[in-house]
């Protein structure tokens, strides 16, 4: 089948291709029923523009590079929220000249590499980067490179970039305090890489609500990295079996949450009665377990949309302090 292009248009609709070419760009000089006759008919017949010719003609590099990990330390079956964070990657720049394209970061590999690779290659205008850490040599480098970027994260850098995150110093607060209200005193938070810049977030939030209800909580003690857990099922066993047992277990995921309730329950101990649990989630499998457990929803389709929507207006040259968002997450208690 041939491709349609905007002379397929204009036979279709009996314009000129010019006119259909400025109906296309919203040209202030095509009246709008002209426009909406004119998009109609390019939606019905499949047509995209050619984004080789329109970036020579442009200058513009119409092509996103979204470099994502396809697992994380301690996963077996890979992050489950990826799925949505792409989705709402590709609706951030639905209508828009603008194309997706996700390069997996392998695990061990230098994120750096992967960003270097895209920016030499030339697979993209701009760059969307995740697993943020405090210093953080991506986000250097792009600046150097003058290249348009936004991460999923914050670092802890003197240079101001674009950025959407979770407010995970919102989400350890108020996950403590879900425990401690509920009369759990020897809380353990399951936490990602200790590089990373939203793993502290979570812990002073943690930290802060164990201080106002009178607990101890401590990084030493009580901090369990998923790069040290090969086996949750196995590691929740040993620790219920401990001189130091949990009544109350925060989890990074709700991978990490299944394999804790598993080995909960193999130690002949009950969720809900001798720990509570709480996961942080991006969809709604906490509510299956055998005993549902609550947890803190992240809309990862909303991240990814505000993600490339913000990396288009940063390609178009908006300044970055206008391109930054923390995200709430939502409580669902089972």
């Amino acid at each position: 089948m041939a491709k349609t292009t905007l002379k397929t248009i204009a036979e279709y609709t009996g314009l000129s291709v010019t006119t259909v070419s400025r109906a296309l760009k919203d040209g202030q000089d095509v009246k709008q029923p002209t426009k909406d006759k004119v998009k109609a008919a390019a939606d019905k017949l499949g047509y995209s523009p050619n984004l080789s010719g329109l970036g020579l003609r442009t200058g513009i590099n119409y092509n996103i590079c979204a470099i994502l990990p396809v697992t994380k330390p301690g996963d077996f079956m890979g992050d489950i929220g990826t799925l949505a964070l792409i989705e709402g990657l590709t609706a951030g720049i639905e209508g828009t000249p603008f194309n997706l394209t996700v390069l997996p970061l392998e695990p061990g590999v230098d994120p750096l590499h992967s960003v270097k690779y895209a920016v030499e290659n030339n697979l993209a205008g701009g760059i969307i980067c995740n697993l943020m850490q405090a210093k953080d040599e991506r986000v250097s480098y792009l600046t150097e490179q003058n290249v348009p970027f936004v991460t999923f994260g914050q670092t802890e850098m003197s240079i101001e970039h674009a950025y959407v995150d979770t407010d995970n110093y919102d989400l350890g607060y108020r996950a403590a305090s879900y425990l401690y209200q509920r009369d759990r005193s020897n809380i353990k938070l399951l936490s990602s890489a200790q590089e990373y810049t939203f793993s502290w977030h979570k812990f002073y939030g943690v930290k802060r609500a164990s201080m106002e209800f009178g607990g101890c909580f401590t990084k030493e003690l009580d901090i369990i990295f998923d790069t040290d857990v090969t086996d949750y099922r196995e590691f929740a066993f040993k620790l219920m079996q401990s001189s130091s047992i949990p009544d109350g277990i925060i989890c990074s995921s709700e991978i990490s949450a299944c394999g804790i309730a598993a080995g909960v329950q193999d130690a002949g101990c009950e969720v809900g009665k001798d720990i509570d649990i709480v996961a942080v989630e991006t969809c709604d499998l906490p509510s299956f377990f055998a005993h549902p457990i609550s947890g803190f929803r992240i809309d990862l389709h909303s991240i990814g949309r505000k993600l490339s929507k913000f990396l288009v207006k940063r390609m178009q040259g908006e300044e970055v302090s206008s391109l930054q968002s923390i995200e709430k997450t939502a409580f669902y208690r089972r």
